[in-house]
C-alpha cells in the first residue's frame, strides 16, 4: 500500500503537510463545488477507504453518512487513487443514498476526474470503459454549450438523480433535445 495514501508528512518550506487522500479528497471537493454548485451539507462524509475491484460510494448504515470506496488496483497507484477519488468526489455533492445515478452525474464525475488529473499532475487519464466515455462525451457537449449549465441546473434542482426536463427549461440550456434525453437517463456501466 502506498504509504502518502495516509501518511502526511511535514514540510519544512510552508510549515504544512504532504499530500495525502484526505487532504485531496478536500481539494477536489472545494474545487467541484465552485465549477458544480453546492454539496448537500446534510451527508457526512465518513471518509475514504480501500474495497472491491471498483470504486463506489457506499450507505453504511440507515443514517446520512457516505463513505468513498476506492478499487484496490488504487492502492499502490497514487494517480489511480486520485483519479478514482475525484470521480467519486462528485457523487458526493449530492449523495442520493442508492447506486442509481443518471448519466449526467456519471459522466460529469468521469469529466471531472480526467480535467482533475491534467490540471493538478498534467497527466492524462481516461476511463476504459465504454459507458463512462460515452457519458463524459455527452457532459462535455453540455459544457461546451454552456459551461455553467451543471452549476445553473443545481440551482434549480441539487440533486442530479431528481432533475427532468424541467429542470433544463428552467435555466434555458441550449441543447439538444436528443442530448438533454441522453443524461438523463438512468446509467448502465457496461
Amino acid at each position: 500500500m502506498e504509504e502518502s495514501h495516509f501518511q502526511a508528512e511535514r514540510l519544512e518550506s510552508n510549515n504544512g503537510y504532504t499530500w495525502t487522500l484526505v487532504t485531496r479528497l478536500g481539494d477536489m471537493l472545494q474545487e467541484a463545488t465552485s465549477l458544480y454548485g453546492p454539496r448537500d451539507m446534510s451527508w457526512t462524509i465518513l471518509g475514504v477507504e480501500f474495497g472491491l475491484d471498483i470504486p463506489q460510494i457506499w450507505y453504511p448504515g440507515s443514517r446520512k453518512d457516505v463513505v468513498v470506496q476506492l478499487g484496490k488496483r488504487a492502492l499502490d497507484d497514487t494517480l489511480q487513487a486520485c483519479y478514482q477519488l475525484a470521480h467519486e468526489s462528485i457523487h458526493l455533492l449530492a449523495p442520493s443514498g442508492s447506486n442509481l445515478a443518471p448519466v449526467l452525474e456519471e459522466g460529469l464525475a468521469t469529466v471531472f476526474s480526467e480535467d482533475y488529473l491534467k490540471t493538478k499532475f498534467g497527466r492524462v487519464y481516461t476511463s476504459q470503459t465504454p459507458s463512462y466515455q460515452v457519458a463524459a462525451i455527452l457532459v462535455r457537449d453540455l459544457l461546451s454549450a454552456d459551461p455553467q449549465a451543471v452549476k445553473k441546473l443545481r440551482e434549480v434542482e441539487p440533486s442530479f438523480t431528481k432533475m427532468t426536463q424541467e429542470t433544463f427549461d428552467a435555466v434555458k440550456v441550449t441543447v439538444s433535445e436528443g442530448l438533454i434525453q441522453k443524461l438523463l437517463q438512468p446509467f448502465v456501466r457496461s
